[in-house]
């Protein structure tokens, strides 16, 4: 089950959750993450998700701004980015798989 830091379910027997929209979009037992979905963990499951995939996209783009900025403001940038893809339509989590057997 997938957790977003949200709540879903994944074929490997995991569940996605996310706490970013409680309200519109789930939050837990998510079965299958979308393409706004950033699935985090390692291997290839995660970073081949189209979700992970776009994001890192979005990421790149912004990669000159962030390099360039001083310290005090690389977390301000990093932030827009986040801000930037919860934004999208839907909107885009950050989910964490959990393990249902945990209860």
């Amino acid at each position: 089950s997938v957790n977003s830091g949200m709540g879903m379910a994944s074929p490997g027997g995991g569940t996605y959750n996310n706490n970013a929209f409680p309200h519109q979009y789930p939050m837990e037992h998510i079965d299958y993450p979308g393409m706004n979905d950033v699935m985090c963990g390692r291997g290839g499951g995660t970073n081949n998700h189209i979700g992970n995939i776009r994001f890192r996209q979005l990421v790149n783009e912004h990669k000159r701004r962030y390099l360039a900025a001083s310290k005090v403001d690389k977390p301000r940038v990093a932030l827009e980015v986040v801000q930037i893809w919860r934004e999208l339509d839907p909107p885009g989590r950050f989910l964490t798989k959990t393990d249902l057997s945990q209860g």
